[in-house]
């Protein structure tokens, strides 16, 4: 785990951001003087005594006024930046130091009870992996994410994603950087906590309007159209004035409000498809210039910069065209200005036309340079974790028999000083570990640190390990079951459905590992132990690896040629002094007493030990 360099660097900015507060507040206050100023002057011109003194001394306030104007957007600019990377600094600090649960991406809206094993591991909401592990700020940064613990790559992308997070893990700076660029994403008003959006915005809408079809430009008569008859109409208004017939800008004026009565439809819906997340889709651009310039020597990353450079244009570049295009676009908002221009420049029409320029030359590429975007923050948050924990390992993927081999395995979400780590060994296909033990001595989390190392092992993330390897798992699982009074499930039909799930995944093409907690627990031990040991039979006969966890110790006395294919180990409590306690520390064998009964004693239940 990393040393306090992270709250180091969180005060410096925050001592930046405080300067350049004072700044902007000195220049907020000469910005008012020279606007005062300038008005007072002007007065003078127009009713003083001397008016060409007066006169020039407001211009020269007024020239003053506008460079303080400017001056100011790039003073507030800059605390905003400055407070944005105070934040990055104070995130990246929870996540080393076991405070995640405090950061505000929790990855909820991934999560879902249905899918093979991410409800039961924790891989996203509040207290996940997700929010653990993420540094992405952006829609497509959290998608990929999320994408990426979802679901098992290739072999080759695993192990090209933990070159490229080794690569990354030092560039701190670049990191940084670019979170706090996806920061002005979320967050358009700066850096301040209080403003945080509770989802980053979607730019979707506009990227679907990007990749359709253009509609105007298909018609080059209303192209000529829209570039002739404005300055007709201007030059006709010009002529009128020396006498000629009014008609000379009449007529083109009528010609253009029937063009711009019959294109209102389509210029209306461009408006509406740009306007609605401009905003966001515009603050892109700098973190796209950024990836421009990145050079970190990893295949992944060198692919992802191709992608951006590639092309005929460059994706900042193209994004600064298309904020001057907006820009003008945005005199719409103007009800008062807005009819007269449009009516006299085909200004919607122009505009419109302009921005399907845009739309031809870059508008089917744009989504390519988000995912692009997007994948770098899902590999920067690999690299980040491998940064704040040096103890955890980048696994070995094998392409041989079905294995789960690891030294020192521990739950990646439990705090360093709180973590107890274990041995596990499953060497060959079709074995099991048959995990007992007493209440909350351990089972359910060893569970899922196995499932986890492995999700994470497979997204191409190290692990809390000192070393694993792993083979390419269908990662499946039954830990949470939850019932459902509004759909008419039992805990135990639930229960039931989820180990059909787990069954049916043997069929796949990859090898399954299962974790299976307390098999069976909803009904009578007769029917479950029946039950439980069907279901580990036809796992391991399926070539399935894995390990389920019990309470019930007629599970542990299976037939002999299953028990060849079972591990068998426990965990334990200590009561001492009227306490229990755990160490949490695998044992082999089977448990030989439960706790269930001196729980009860412990609590003021005088039930009998025997």
């Amino acid at each position: 785990m990393t040393d306090d360099s992270y709250l180091t660097r969180a005060e410096r900015y925050s001592r930046i951001a405080e300067a350049h507060g004072a700044r902007s507040r000195l220049v907020s206050n000469l910005r008012g003087l020279a606007f005062g100023l300038a008005v007072v002057s002007a007065l003078f011109a127009i009713f003083g005594q001397a008016p060409l003194v007066a006169a020039l001394a407001s211009a020269a306030a007024a020239v003053a006024f506008i460079a303080l104007v400017v001056w100011h957007a790039r003073v507030i600019e800059a605390e905003d930046a400055a407070l944005r990377s105070a934040r990055v600094n104070r995130f990246a600090d929870a996540r080393a130091h076991g405070r995640f649960r405090e950061l505000p991406a929790t990855g909820a809206r991934f999560a879902d009870a249905r899918h093979p094993y991410s409800d039961d591991l924790d891989v996203f909401g509040p207290g996940s992996l997700f929010q653990r592990l993420s540094v992405a700020h952006t829609r497509f940064g959290e998608q990929t994410l999320a994408d990426w613990l979802r679901a098992p790559a290739p072999v080759a992308e695993i192990r090209e994603r933990q070159e490229a997070a080794r690569a990354l893990a030092p560039e701190l700076e670049l990191r940084q950087r670019l979170e706090a660029l996806a920061l002005a994403v979320v967050d358009a008003d700066g850096g301040r906590p209080e403003r945080r959006a509770s989802e980053p915005p979607d730019p979707e809408p506009l990227l679907r309007w990007a990749e359709a079809e253009p509609e105007l430009t298909k018609n080059a008569l209303l192209i000529w159209a829209a570039r002739l008859l404005p300055v007709l109409t201007i030059g006709g208004m010009i002529a009128a004035g020396f006498g000629l017939p009014a008609a000379l800008w009449g007529a083109p004026l009528i010609v253009q409000l029937l063009l711009a009565f019959k294109t209102r439809e389509e210029t209306t819906r461009v408006f509406l498809a740009v306007s609605s997340t401009e905003g966001a889709f515009l603050r892109y651009g700098a973190m796209l210039e950024l990836l421009e310039q990145v050079d970190v020597q990893a295949p992944a990353l060198s692919l992802l910069r191709e992608r951006l450079i590639s092309g005929p244009v460059r994706p900042s570049a193209s994004m600064k065209a298309f904020r001057s295009l907006v820009g003008w676009y945005d005199v719409r908002h103007n009800g008062l200005v807005h009819p007269f221009i449009n009516a006299i420049f085909l200004w919607d029409l122009n505009c419109t036309l302009a921005l399907e320029r845009w739309q031809l030359t870059s508008g089917r590429a744009a989504r390519g340079w988000f995912e692009a975007l997007g994948r770098f923050e899902a590999l920067s948050s690999l690299a980040g974790l491998l940064r704040d924990e040096p103890s955890f390992v980048m696994p070995e993927l094998t392409l041989g028999p079905a294995c789960f081999e690891a030294e020192a395995l521990g739950h990646p979400l439990i705090a360093d000083e709180a973590r107890v780590s274990n041995d596990v060994s499953l060497s060959l296909p079709g074995t099991a570990l048959l995990v007992t033990g007493s209440n909350m001595s351990g089972k359910s989390t060893m569970l899922r640190a196995m499932g986890l190392a492995t999700v994470m092992a497979l997204a191409g993330a190290p692990v809390c390990a000192r070393r694993f390897r792993v083979a390419h798992f269908a990662v499946r699982t039954s830990i949470r079951v939850s019932d459902s009074l509004g759909g008419g499930v039992s805990h135990f039909y639930a229960e039931v459905a989820k180990l059909k799930a787990v069954l049916d995944a043997t069929a796949g093409d990859d090898p399954v590992l299962f974790l299976l907690d307390e098999v069976l627990h909803g009904t009578n031990s007769r029917e479950r132990q029946i039950g439980a040991r069907w279901v580990l039979r036809e796992l391991l006969e399926r070539g399935a690896t894995g390990a389920a966890s019990t309470h019930d110790m007629g599970l542990a006395e299976l037939p002999a040629p299953l028990m060849e294919r079972v591990t068998l180990v426990h965990f334990r409590e200590q009561v001492s002094d009227g306490r229990m306690t755990f160490d949490y520390k695998l044992r082999p064998g089977p448990v030989v007493a439960g706790n269930a009964l001196r729980l009860m004693r412990l609590v003021g239940l005088e039930v009998p030990l025997e």
